[in-house]
């Protein structure tokens, strides 16, 4: 990507979707592509051009993605808004190259389309009118591409719905898996990571970190009664700081917008054995126990938060995807 930032960095509120069946969680790529559709029609509106549905729709599907963990964070010396300021260390950051896209697709000069941009998220920009917390930083680059940063609190904002999801019943069907014993051989890290991530629970909650609820057998449980996690620490940072913890995170992220996406994913394997990979990482960086929950519970329980959403999420790919048992101890 084009290292030259547009001067004109803009933040917004994506609205509130609903948790329901259909839709299992919030997507930030089902969000982002949502506000993008609503950025092109106005595109569309006020310039006087012609852009076909299907073209946007299947650009915003197949382009948006998460980038890598080296993609710079904006630096001090850029015109941004107060908000980017505020974003973590480690950027988590979704990439579309919409810009560049709209400039072939309606022959025009890279340099108008970006133009256009930045004056229509001028436009779109009204806060105060937001009724969500899960807000995206963008940033035009100069190539034609979008940054949609996550500050902090749209992690947290994020995090807290995606846990929510650990108290609602699923429609999974035990009797459809097959046993242990005729699962493929190139699922066993899953299956170890799933057994380690409710071993880890399972400890945590006899070191009275945590108080858990419900059956691992099933995917109803959960952590504390009417509490939550606190995911940030008393200067509002996340208390995640380790590379291995926002890799988690993006693996995280990835698996719930497979999971919301109308597409059909055939390559739920690739998916298992990449979440299972990061966790194992994470799980050797990031321990709970010892000095961590000595003199930072809170940020030993933030980590356990993220070791529920891997359990959580494994077993609905193992089961409801692979139709393959979840082991909950090996």
């Amino acid at each position: 990507m084009d290292s030259n930032v547009s001067k004109n960095t803009n933040s917004y509120n994506l609205s509130k979707i609903p948790l329901n069946q259909e839709q299992p969680t919030i997507s930030v790529k089902y969000l982002l592509k949502q506000q993008l559709l609503s950025i092109c029609d106005l595109y569309q509106q006020k310039f006087n051009v012609q852009i076909e549905y299907k073209f946007l729709v299947s650009l915003l599907e197949q382009k948006i993605a998460l980038a890598n963990s080296q993609i710079r964070q904006l630096s001090p010396g850029n015109n941004t808004s107060e908000m980017l300021s505020k974003l973590q260390s480690i950027p988590i950051v979704y990439s579309c190259p919409l810009g560049l896209s709209l400039a072939s697709y309606l022959k025009i000069s890279l340099s108008i389309v970006t133009d256009n941009l930045k004056e229509l998220l001028v436009l779109k920009q009204n806060p105060a009118a937001a009724e969500s917390k899960l807000r995206l930083q963008i940033e035009i680059l100069s190539s034609g591409w979008l940054n949609c940063y996550l500050d902090s609190q749209t992690i947290v904002t994020w995090l807290e719905r995606s846990f929510s999801l650990l108290t609602i019943k699923s429609n999974s069907t035990a009797a459809q898996v097959c046993p242990l014993s005729k699962t493929p051989d190139n699922l066993f890290p899953a299956l170890y990571i799933h057994a380690r991530c409710c071993s880890l629970l399972r400890l945590a909650a006899r070191e009275n970190l945590i108080i858990l609820q419900g059956d691992f057998e099933q995917l109803s449980w959960q952590l504390k009664p009417s509490q939550s996690i606190s995911w940030l620490d008393r200067e509002h940072n996340l208390w995640f700081t380790e590379t291995s913890a926002y890799d988690l995170l993006r693996q995280l992220l990835m698996v719930t917008d497979a999971f919301v996406s109308n597409s059909d994913h055939d390559n739920w394997v690739k998916i298992a054995l990449n979440l299972s990979r990061t966790t194992a990482i994470f799980l050797v960086d990031c321990r709970f126990l010892g000095e961590v929950q000595k003199q930072y519970p809170q940020k030993a329980i933030a980590r356990l938060g993220l070791i529920a959403l891997v359990q959580y999420w494994l077993q609905r790919i193992l089961r409801e995807k692979l139709q393959v048992i979840a082991p909950t101890e090996l």
